[in-house]
């Protein structure tokens, strides 16, 4: 083999693994974004929950009230 082969198929190779890693750092950084919306989601969903749950207990003392 001469040098240009040699050449050739290390940045081939170079090329490939950084493909690779592209590939992966995407995929991660897809997976943190859709962790993120999933916890925002979440949070949402039980601020919501809380806001029912005290909207729920103000009306039922409103209609237990003693007199």
């Amino acid at each position: 083999m001469d040098l240009k082969k040699i050449g050739g198929l290390v940045l081939g190779l170079a090329i490939i693994v950084g493909v690779i890693v592209l590939a992966l750092k995407l995929i991660s950084g897809a997976a943190a974004v859709v962790g993120g919306l999933f916890n925002t989601i979440l949070g949402i969903l039980l601020i919501l929950a809380l806001v029912v749950i005290v909207i729920w207990m103000f009306s039922y003392a409103k209609k237990h009230r003693k007199k």
